[in-house]
């Protein structure tokens, strides 16, 4: 069964990652790695890649995963020098964009997708460490969100910048954040704002006449060609697939007939011949960019995991499992074991030339859906 052997390649892979992903200089997780498995200290460190790992390694930690004393030692490590480095630069509450590889602020605008990521890191910071700080910092970073970020016509603003276009890809990992917060705390606070993103994306992000979710949008959620809205992707779509049913779950509130839409259309316009989910589309199938990045093809599979889950169509599982062979067999352990290739071109030539930490959090999150429904094991 591929989705056991895929189970397995993350389990052997998250070691290799421990071993490679702080930088002793720093304290800081790495942003990614060369194709040979060095570590590419020339680049800047998205807070958002660094909040992910801190989530993998905490995560794993709770699974069993990883060995957890180390997995916290390392994590609580890089927790504790981003909180040091990039909260409350300047002055103004919440987190930096992006520091420099010295670990010195290189963007100080406050990002709404960051902040998400950082809300996710501490729910399982919290979570697998009992400590009363992570729940603390957390608050506080739902303080500068609705400070700083606060906007018209329901949701929150891009960053303190308030640029445009209105994306709906921050509110949706900001509802996965949310999610998180409440499934490891249990506070109903976390649910309502959960609740409110839900809501926003039932009347603004999804599209009926289309059938399927909309990316970008104008300040008061108007779509046009000024704001991109016909370029939509595939990825996100099996994306709210597994988080609209997370919400169902914590819940109860049913949301069956969006999951089949999103679902349906990410396949119908979005898979390529060869069975991969593409980067971005028009609303008619066209690619208007050219690739296949490794990420859409996880949201693929833990869609079909939490479908399955869901209805107990065992067609779910099928599916599954044949995304997970084509990932093994295209994307995973090159150019060497623990790597992968992050992006083909649509002549299915590969189209990167480093290794993003990033895509860990991706990789390990059908891993987590595997588990929960309690799949056999490899």
């Amino acid at each position: 069964m591929s989705l056991a052997r895929y189970v397995d390649w993350v389990r052997t892979t998250l070691p290799f990652w421990q071993e490679r992903s702080l930088d002793p200089a720093t304290g800081l997780f790495r942003e990614r790695l060369r194709l040979d498995g060095t570590p590419d200290a020339a680049c800047d460190l998205r807070v958002r890649t660094h909040m992910r790992q801190a989530y993998v390694f905490a995560h794993a930690a709770v699974l069993g995963l990883l060995p957890r004393a180390p997995a916290l030692a390392a994590a609580g490590t890089a927790m504790a020098s981003i909180r040091a480095r990039a909260w409350g630069t300047g002055g103004v509450p919440g987190w930096a964009h992006r520091l420099a590889p010295d670990g010195g602020v290189a963007d100080p605008r406050r990002d709404l997708y960051d902040h998400a990521f950082a809300l996710h890191a501490l729910a399982w910071m919290a979570e697998a460490t009992g400590e009363a700080a992570y729940r603390r910092w957390a608050d506080e970073t739902l303080a500068a969100i609705d400070v700083l970020m606060a906007a018209p016509a329901g949701g929150w603003a891009e960053s303190d910048r308030h640029e445009l276009p209105r994306r709906q890809n921050p509110h949706m990992h900001l509802l996965e954040a949310c999610l998180a917060l409440y499934e490891t705390g249990g506070e109903p606070r976390h649910l309502a704002r959960a609740a409110e993103i839900v809501a926003l994306f039932r009347t603004r992000f999804f599209d009926e006449e289309i059938g399927t979710l909309r990316e970008f949008f104008g300040p008061r959620w108007e779509t046009g060609e000024a704001w991109r809205s016909d370029r939509l992707d595939p990825g996100h779509m099996m994306e709210w697939v597994w988080l609209l049913r997370r919400y169902e779950r914590a819940s109860g509130q049913p949301v069956a007939r969006h999951a089949a839409l999103l679902f349906g259309a990410a396949e119908h316009i979005g898979t390529t011949q060869g069975g991969f989910l593409l980067d971005e589309v028009d609303p008619t199938g066209r690619p208007v960019s050219d690739g296949c990045r490794l990420w859409p093809q996880t949201e693929y599979l833990k869609a079909c995991l939490v479908e399955f889950g869901a209805s107990g169509d065992r067609g779910f599982l099928t599916k599954g499992d044949a995304m997970a062979g084509r990932m093994l067999e295209v994307y995973l352990d090159r150019p060497r074991p623990g790597l992968w290739i992050d992006r083909f071109d649509l002549a299915g030539r590969p189209a990167a030339d480093r290794v993003p930490a990033g895509i860990l959090y991706h990789l390990l999150a059908p891993v987590v859906e595997y588990l929960r429904l309690d799949l056999p094991a490899a």
